[in-house]
């Protein structure tokens, strides 16, 4: 039986050493950072292949003000701007190593963005215009949208809140949409309206739109309303709710719901702008039939 040993030995030492010969060699798997924006929340996950597991990850150089790297993540919420030089070294539990530089870039988040989905074609036949919140979170927005030939099915309006404002003047052909959200919206679909055209045509869309970001704050001027956005807001955030001196609550019945938004409707919408005429010929604000004097 003790003769058996040395070979027993030699066959373990072999088949350790064939399982070590068909590892993959160890290697990072993160070639570059995603870029990171000032006081939004970051998270990167960084990892390897091949060697021994488990692996350990380290990383050198000096990360912007907010952000803490463990266990292969990079999380937080950047505090200051600037491109920050690191290097990643992963180790395995066979002590083999590798490194990588990297540069992680922090700057101005980009502004939101509301794409508008229509026919890229000719169109005859009523279509849906979908709208998306993209980019960037945002608790609302203020949308005019001229609909030159283009009559909308108000009544067809399907939206992501139920806190909204719709209104459709035919004379000038303005259309304005206003809509909270009880919490920040990105990289969704938000409305989607029927539209009826008058005549055939390609639909051109210029929108004029003003975002609301995380903390209710404009990101532009506020388009002219008879009432502020903020209340509006109050009635997403409180939407359903129930309860006293609830914010959005404008009819004091306890409760915050479609009651209140039909007050806050009153008077919400001016009546839009209409150009003036121009001139008539013959001295800038003369009046009609009146003669310049010589």
């Amino acid at each position: 039986m003790r003769k058996l040993w040395p070979l027993a030995l030699l066959l373990a030492a072999c088949g350790a050493q064939d399982v070590g010969a068909g590892l993959d060699p160890l290697r990072l798997t993160a070639t570059s950072l995603p870029p990171a924006y000032l006081g939004e929340p970051y998270s990167a996950s960084l990892a390897a292949e091949g060697g021994v597991r488990p692996y350990s990850f380290t990383l050198e150089g000096k990360l912007p003000e907010g952000l803490r790297f463990q266990g292969g993540r990079l999380s937080g919420v950047p505090k200051e701007k600037g491109q920050f030089s690191l290097i990643l070294t992963v180790e395995d539990a066979a002590k083999n190593s590798r490194a990588q530089k990297l540069t992680l870039t922090v700057s101005d988040p980009p502004p939101p963005r509301l794409t508008l989905v229509a026919p890229q074609a000719q169109v005859e036949a009523p279509f849906f215009l979908l709208g998306r919140v993209e980019v960037r979170e945002v608790v609302g927005f203020q949308l005019e949208l001229p609909l030159k030939d283009l009559t909308p099915a108000l009544e067809s309006l399907k939206a992501l809140s139920p806190a909204y404002l719709l209104d459709f003047d035919p004379a000038s052909s303005l259309l304005r949409l206003d809509m909270a959200f009880a919490k920040p919206v990105k990289d969704r679909e938000v409305f989607r309206l029927l539209l009826t055209p008058q005549k055939p045509l390609v639909p051109r869309l210029s929108p004029k739109v003003v975002f609301y970001d995380k903390e209710g704050k404009p990101l532009g001027q506020p388009l002219p309303r008879g009432k502020p956005f903020s209340s509006l807001l109050e009635l997403a955030q409180n939407w359903g709710k129930e309860g006293k001196a609830l914010k959005g609550d404008l009819d004091g019945d306890g409760k915050v719901g479609e009651a209140d938004l039909r007050l806050l409707a009153q008077g919400y919408f001016p009546k839009p702008q209409t150009p003036s005429p121009k001139a008539p010929a013959g001295g800038e604000g003369q009046a009609p039939g009146e003669e310049q004097a010589p």
